[in-house]
């Protein structure tokens, strides 16, 4: 099996970089013929792994985390690659929700011995993403965590950026499918149920199910906001009073000031967005079902 592999030196805070040469090792020993990349910058992770899906590989195998399968799909060829992961990164969302292992060697051995599955791909302004795009709060919480947390990992990461971003946060008015005008603290649009290292913001939703998920957290204190944020890792903050949920097959957002929009742990774009399905889906290896 002929293998691209592609990993991002700077995943998982440094993680990826020294474990792809075990990862490397593995999958040679199983028998695959692999052809590295280490990427430079995200542009060329993005091309190298869009060159590798059209460029007669079996497989492009990218070992990272959430960010790093994000640049991955932005340009892949979704209608003749096929994508593997080896999770590598600070907090693996998308690869637990579709059973991908974190032990490499058993990553790597699903990458190259599993069968693919096809997952929906989700776009905001027809820009791809996988997991969970978001708007408000939730934004300036992942741009505070990307710019300045660089001591920690996973979920701990998150909640200090949250604990450091709720004090000076107000909320911010938008108009939401161009009807209604209202305050809301974040808003985030899942083709996957989780993110930030295993928070449930979108507890129901499934990656194939051809529907995208929509939290809405409306306008409220910052101490209620801080009671029901850790909720979410069970998803349980639906059920309060200013949380709304939805489920449609897009979504849109504006507001008189750009707001940041990230996805996967990524800034992506800014207000107005627009968030649908690609028409096609994205092959990846994964446990069945």
């Amino acid at each position: 099996m002929r293998i691209k592999f592609i990993y991002n030196p700077a995943a998982g805070r440094g993680r990826a970089s020294r474990h792809h040469i075990e990862a490397e090792q593995h999958l040679r020993a199983l028998g695959a013929d692999v052809d590295p990349h280490a990427s430079s910058s995200p542009a060329d992770l993005t091309r190298g792994a869009a060159e590798a899906s059209r460029g007669g590989y079996d497989r492009v195998v990218v070992c990272g985390g959430d960010g790093t399968l994000h640049l991955a799909v932005r340009d892949f060829d979704l209608a003749n690659g096929t994508l593997a992961l080896i999770p590598q990164g600070s907090g693996n969302d998308f690869a637990k929700v579709l059973g991908i292992p974190r032990d490499v060697p058993a990553a790597c051995e699903l990458a190259l011995r599993g069968s693919a599955r096809e997952v929906d791909v989700a776009i905001a302004n027809n820009i791809r993403y996988l997991g969970v795009a978001g708007l408000g709060f939730d934004s300036e919480v992942a741009s505070y965590a990307n710019e300045n947390v660089k001591f920690l990992r996973g979920s701990l990461v998150y909640l200090y950026a949250i604990l450091r971003v709720l004090p000076r946060f107000t909320p911010h008015r938008v108009v939401i499918d161009d009807r209604r005008d209202e305050e809301i603290m974040f808003a985030t649009v899942g083709n996957s149920r989780q993110y930030g290292g295993g928070i449930r913001i979108v507890p129901d939703a499934l990656v194939d199910d051809g529907q995208l998920d929509l939290c809405i957290v409306h306008k409220t204190s910052r101490m209620q906001l801080l009671k029901t944020l850790p909720k979410a890792y069970t998803g349980a903050h639906v059920k309060s009073p200013f949380v709304e949920i939805g489920r449609g097959t897009s979504f849109a957002f504006a507001s008189e000031r750009p707001l940041d929009v990230y996805a996967d742990g990524e800034r992506i774009t800014t207000t107005p967005v627009r968030f649908a399905l690609a028409e096609q889906r994205l092959r990846i290896i994964a446990p069945p079902l």
